[in-house]
Order: C-alpha cells, then structure tokens, then sequence
C-alpha cells in the first residue's frame, strides 16, 4: 500500500501511473466495476481497494 493525494479521480491516478491510452483495462473500486465513462467523476478515497486489470496478448 501506499500513500496517494486525496482527493484523486480514476483517471488522475491511472494517469499519474502512466496506465491511460492502453487498450483493454477494467477498474474495480470497492469490488464495484467502474465504466471507462465514468473514470473522470469517481473520486478514490483514503481506504479504497481499487483493482486494475489489463488484457494482455501472447501465450
């Protein structure tokens, strides 16, 4: 875990991780499916448990 600026929106933190532009990634937030649509309105709190998942190709 790691300390973050509270306030931060989805986005501001996936960019903040360099994790924008890249194609098939979901978000979790408190185990609740964020929409790409909605990455700019949800606000992480002190205490969320966000998930990232990102589709990767090769076998």
């Amino acid at each position: 875990m790691r300390e973050l600026p509270y306030p931060m929106t989805v986005k501001e933190f996936l960019n903040s991780e360099d994790l924008l532009g890249r194609g098939g990634m979901a978000v979790a937030v408190n185990g609740s499916v964020v929409r790409q649509n909605d990455w700019e309105l949800r606000l992480l709190h002190e205490g969320d448990d966000l998930l990232i998942i990102n589709a990767a190709y090769g076998g």
